[in-house]
């Protein structure tokens, strides 16, 4: 397993999958996803502007909604890096195949964060303990944000 420590995040990861990661200064935002050789991909999104996770997750959903005729939203509420999350676990066919998405979102001290991590079906038989894996690893250092600081 490899492991991703910056901006006051940490998460392990499957050797083989691909780390990207992307900091808008002007907007506030750090996007960091791994993916592995299939449709799968893991990504969270740490938001400095001043955001509710439940704000977060309403938009996320818009974009799902406006993206795909037919969903199937299901209410989720779970925890990541100890933290109380906001949940959908969504259903949609895109190019003929079923998808799962699995949206999270939550608040930490300097930042509000939001995870996605998706997938076809079929590509999910094989990845999706890995997904929740990554998502059970993530952790927030609240005290430990030298890295994050230098982009505000």
């Amino acid at each position: 397993m490899n492991l991703f420590q910056e901006y006051g995040i940490s998460f392990e990861y499957p050797d083989d999958w691909e780390l990207s990661k992307e900091v808008n200064e002007t907007k506030g935002e750090i996007q960091v996803s791994v993916s592995g050789g299939d449709s799968s991909f893991w990504m969270i999104s740490l938001f400095l502007a001043e955001i509710s996770a439940e704000e977060l997750l309403d938009r996320a959903l818009e974009v799902f909604q406006d993206e795909y005729e037919e969903l199937d939203i299901y209410k989720k509420n779970v925890k990541l890096a100890g933290k109380d999350c906001l949940g959908r676990d969504i259903e949609f066919v895109c190019s003929e195949l079923i998808n799962s998405a699995f949206l999270r979102t939550f608040e930490a001290e300097l930042f509000t964060a939001f995870v996605l991590y998706q997938g076809t079906d079929q590509d999910l038989q094989r990845s999706l303990k890995d997904l929740e894996a990554i998502s059970e690893s993530l952790d927030c250092f609240d005290s430990d944000f030298d890295d994050y600081l230098k982009i505000v």
